[in-house]
C-alpha cells in the first residue's frame, strides 16, 4: 500500500507530459521548461512521500481493516491537500488507476528505496527493479554481414506516409484556456472547457480554432482537414504507416468506451480519405485503459484485467488492410505481419510491453507474450527467404521510459538482423529525431542501424502539426527497401488560426537536402551526428526542425544541452547512456 502511495504520487509526471518528460534529460529545452514547472512541484511531492514517507500516511496506509474505497478517498484527498492537480482529476487518476496498482502491489514485493529508483535516478541506495536485464537466444549464426545497400538510380521508388501520435481530443474548445500549466494546482490538459475550479481565472490564450502550440491536443476538424489535404495532395501514396496514439492525453478520464470510440472516429476519416489505400498500424501506449496498460497472458486475471477488449478493436479496425492471419495476432498480442510489396515484410511491434508505465509487467516483465521471441521469428524466416523487413512500432527502444531488459534485446535482435532489417519507424515523443545502433555497442565503431522517430499530428508539448512521406528503394525484384529520402511537411496553427483559414501544410525539410547526406544509410546517419556535434549551423537547423520551428531558443552555445542532444542519437538503449557518451 505504500508502494501504491509512490506510485501514484510518481505516475503523473511520468505520463502526463507524455512526448517531452519521456524524454527525460537528454532533452531539456525551453519548450520541457514549460512543463517542467508542473513537474517540478510534483517531483518535490514524490520524493517527499518516497524518502520521508509521511508518519501519518505510514500510518493511515497500514491500517490492517482499511478498505480500498477508503484508501482511495485519502489518495484524492492527498493529491487536493498538495495542489498537485484539480479535484476532479486527483479523483480521476486514483479511479483510472488504483485497481491495476492494488492488483500489482499485491503480487510484487518491492522496498520503498527500489519503487524509488524505478522513477527516480537519485534514490539511496539506487536500486531499480525495472533495469533487470533478461536475454533472448538467437537460433544460427549470424551471416556475414552485407554492405548497405547505395542506390543511386533505383528501378523503381515507392511513397510511404508516416503518421504519428495523432491525439485528436474530442473535448477541445476553441477559446477555452490554452496556457494553463500555470504551476499551481492544474487541469492537466488544455484547450477544453472544464468545471469551475480554482483554475477558473481570466483566459489570458483562448485555444485556436485549428489548435494550439501549448500543452493541447488537436481538434477533430484538424485531423481531418490534414487528412483531406494529404488525400488531395500526395496521389502517389503506395501505402500509410501509423505509428500510435490516436487517444488524447486525459488520462484521469480514461475509458474502454472513450478509447473504442476515438479508433472507430480516426478510421473513419482514414476510410474515408484513404479508400484504396493499404494501412499499416501499430498500438501506442495512449490506447491502453488506464494509459500503458496492456498484461501479458501469463498474469492471473487476464480474463478480467487484460487488453483483450483493445486488440479486438484493433483487429477489427486494422482488418481492413491486413490478413486474417494477422488479425489473428493482433487479437493475441496486438503484433503482426503484412507484405505492402513482393520481398518487403513489414511486422507490427506491441512496443507497450516495454514500458515502464505499464504497471502489470512489473509482475513479470520477461518477454511479454513471447513478442521478441515472435519477432526473432518472422526474422529469421525472412533471412532465410531473402526478404528484407521494416519495423514499425510506438516507443524507440532507446527511451528510458522503455524497460532495460526489452531495450537490451531488441538492441540485440537489430544487430543481428542488420542485413535484413531494411527500416525502422517509431513515434511517440512526438519530436523529430532518430537514434543510431552500432556494432557492439560502441559508439566509436560501425554504425549498424538507425530508426526514424516520426513527429506528430498533435499539438502537445507546443509542436506544429507533421506528417512525414519516404521515398524507398522498392516494388521490384531485387529492391533493397532501403529508405532514399525522408521529407517532413508541416503547418503553421497559429498563423492558420490568426487569419481564420484553414491550416496551410508545406514541406519543411528533406532530410538527403538539409543535412547534406549522399544516403540514408546507418554510416551517414552516424557521420551526421559527428557533424551536429561541431557545426553550429547545421545543429541549429536540426534543432528548429526537431521542434517543427517553434522552438525559440537554441542551446547551441551550451555545451551540457547540446551534448543531451548528441548523446540521445547515439544511444539506442535505454539507461546506457555513460556507455554511448562516456564522460557526458
Amino acid at each position: 500500500r505504500i508502494m501504491l502511495l509512490i506510485v501514484l504520487l510518481c505516475i503523473i509526471p511520468t505520463t502526463i507530459s507524455h512526448g517531452i518528460p519521456n524524454m527525460a534529460a537528454r532533452f531539456f529545452t525551453r519548450s520541457q521548461v514549460r512543463a517542467q514547472r508542473l513537474v517540478g512541484i510534483l517531483a518535490e511531492n514524490a520524493n517527499y512521500y518516497i524518502r520521508k514517507l509521511n508518519v501519518r500516511v505510514v500510518n493511515h496506509l497500514l491500517s490492517e481493516d482499511e478498505k480500498e474505497h477508503n484508501i482511495n478517498e485519502f489518495l484524492t484527498l492527498e493529491c487536493i491537500r498538495l495542489d498537485l492537480w484539480e479535484p476532479y482529476v486527483c479523483k480521476g487518476m486514483v479511479d483510472v488507476f488504483a485497481s491495476e496498482l492494488y492488483f500489482v502491489a499485491k503480487r510484487v514485493n518491492y522496498t520503498p528505496e527500489e519503487v524509488c529508483g524505478v522513477f527516480l535516478n537519485d534514490c539511496d541506495p539506487p536500486v531499480n527493479p525495472m533495469q533487470v536485464l533478461w536475454k533472448l537466444q538467437i537460433s544460427g549464426n549470424k551471416p556475414a554481414v552485407k554492405p548497405w545497400p547505395l542506390i543511386d538510380a533505383p528501378n523503381k521508388t515507392m511513397r510511404v506516409l508516416q503518421l504519428s501520435d495523432i491525439h485528436v481530443d474530442r473535448d477541445y474548445a476553441e477559446g477555452s484556456e490554452a496556457d494553463c500549466l500555470d504551476g499551481g494546482p492544474t487541469i492537466g490538459l488544455c484547450c477544453r472547457n472544464y468545471p469551475v475550479t480554482s483554475s477558473n481565472k481570466t483566459i489570458k490564450s483562448p485555444a485556436g480554432k485549428w489548435g494550439s502550440l501549448h500543452h493541447c491536443d488537436i481538434p477533430y476538424r484538424t485531423f481531418e482537414q490534414a487528412m483531406r489535404h494529404i488525400s488531395e495532395t500526395h496521389k502517389d501514396l503506395d501505402y500509410i504507416i501509423i505509428t500510435g496514439d490516436l487517444v488524447s492525453h486525459d488520462m484521469w478520464n480514461f475509458s474502454e468506451q472513450l478509447t473504442k470510440g476515438t479508433i472507430a472516429n480516426v478510421t473513419q476519416i482514414l476510410i474515408k480519405n484513404f479508400p484504396n489505400i493499404p494501412i499499416y498500424e501499430t498500438v501506442g501506449n495512449h490506447e491502453g485503459v488506464p494509459s500503458d496498460a496492456m498484461a501479458s497472458h501469463n498474469m492471473d486475471e487476464y480474463a478480467t484485467r487484460g487488453p483483450s477488449w483493445l486488440y479486438n478493436v484493433l483487429a477489427d479496425a486494422w482488418g481492413r488492410w491486413i490478413s486474417p492471419e494477422s488479425i489473428k495476432t493482433v487479437r493475441y498480442r496486438a503484433s503482426y505481419v503484412e507484405y505492402p510489396s513482393p520481398g518487403l515484410k513489414l511486422i507490427s511491434v506491441n512496443s507497450i510491453y516495454c514500458s515502464k508505465i505499464n504497471f502489470y509487467i512489473y509482475i513479470n516483465q520477461t518477454d511479454p507474450d513471447d513478442t521478441l521471441t515472435w519477432l526473432i521469428s518472422e526474422l529469421l524466416d525472412s533471412e532465410a527467404k531473402g526478404e528484407k523487413v521494416h519495423i514499425i512500432s510506438h516507443i524507440p527502444a532507446g527511451l528510458d521510459v522503455c524497460l532495460k531488459g526489452w531495450s537490451h534485446n531488441f538492441y540485440e535482435i537489430v544487430n543481428r538482423f542488420e542485413s535484413t532489417i531494411a527500416a525502422q519507424f517509431f513515434g511517440h515523443t512526438h519530436l523529430d529525431h532518430f537514434e543510431v545502433y552500432y556494432a557492439d555497442s560502441n559508439s566509436a565503431g560501425r554504425a549498424t542501424h538507425m530508426n526514424f522517430i516520426a513527429p506528430s499530428i498533435t499539438t502537445a508539448n507546443y509542436v506544429n502539426p507533421s506528417y512525414r512521406i519516404y521515398t524507398i528503394d522498392g516494388g521490384y525484384d531485387g529492391a533493397s527497401y532501403t529508405v532514399l529520402d525522408a521529407e517532413t511537411y508541416a503547418t503553421d496553427i497559429d498563423i492558420a488560426n490568426a487569419n481564420d483559414e484553414e491550416p496551410k501544410w508545406a514541406l519543411e525539410y528533406s532530410a538527403k537536402a538539409a543535412y547534406g547526406l549522399s544516403d540514408l544509410s546507418p554510416s551517414s546517419w552516424a557521420d551526421l551526428i559527428s557533424r551536429l556535434a561541431v557545426d553550429d549551423e547545421l545543429f541549429t537547423k536540426f534543432h528548429r526542425y526537431m521542434f517543427r520551428s517553434t522552438h525559440e531558443e537554441n542551446c547551441v552555445n551550451e555545451p551540457e544541452c547540446r551534448q543531451r542532444y548528441i548523446c540521445s542519437m547515439k544511444t539506442a538503449k535505454s539507461f546506457e547512456e555513460d556507455i554511448f557518451c562516456p564522460g557526458s
